[in-house]
């Protein structure tokens, strides 16, 4: 797992870039999901936002909370594994989704939208049975010095993201707010997933009893 780390590292410096993902649309056509009923209303500094699809066809979407006050935003990605990927183990998918991550930043360096990336640290996280990789970093947007958090993960075929954008000081690179905002997410959205997959499980066994004579 180590020399996965360094080898995303290298990526990551050969592109001079920063964190960003497609954004996605208005929604207000669609239901929410079902997991905005599971969301809290604030963690820590933030305060919930809504939430948006994704632009794809996919059935996945972001959520956001944010502290508007000192300009702080968190914006939570679900998205299901693509198909062609769903052989691949947890930590493959970790890793991977973590590395498409990174690439998506050298296309937004490429784009002008972002200069001066530069990575201060990477790292993988065992949390129990899952995997977190967690990627800090800092850049400059229209001049502003900004410093972010990517954490990434993977439970039962879902894909889970969060990236934190925030003014970049000392403040803010020393909080342990961060990181006890991701545990906090991953973990109800890991229990929320949870949840589903029982009660799908539960009405496919309705389904497949026998009728009554």
């Amino acid at each position: 797992m180590h020399r996965q780390i360094l080898l995303m590292l290298s990526f990551v410096f050969a592109l001079t870039a920063c964190a960003v993902t497609p954004q996605s649309k208005d929604s207000s056509t669609k239901p929410a999901p079902n997991m905005v009923d599971a969301l809290p209303e604030e963690i820590g500094s933030f305060d919930y936002h809504g939430y948006r699809y994704f632009e794809d066809d996919s059935t996945g979407y972001t959520f956001r909370y944010a502290n508007p006050r000192k300009h702080r935003m968190a914006d939570v990605y679900v998205y299901p594994v693509a198909k062609q990927n769903e052989t691949l183990d947890h930590d493959e998918l970790v890793m991977g989704s973590t590395r498409a991550t990174i690439q998506a930043i050298g296309d937004a360096v490429q784009q002008g939208l972002y200069s001066n990336f530069n990575v201060i640290g990477a790292a993988t996280q065992a949390r129990g049975f899952r995997t977190v990789a967690r990627v800090e970093a800092t850049y400059l947007r229209q001049n502003l010095a900004s410093y972010t958090l990517v954490y990434q993960t993977e439970y039962d075929g879902t894909l889970l993201k969060i990236r934190l954008s925030m003014p970049d000081n000392e403040s803010n690179r020393s909080s342990e707010e961060w990181d006890a905002f991701a545990t906090t997410m991953f973990n109800t959205l890991v229990e929320e997933l949870d949840g589903q997959r029982i009660a799908a499980e539960g009405s496919k066994k309705k389904k497949s009893l026998p009728a009554d004579v």
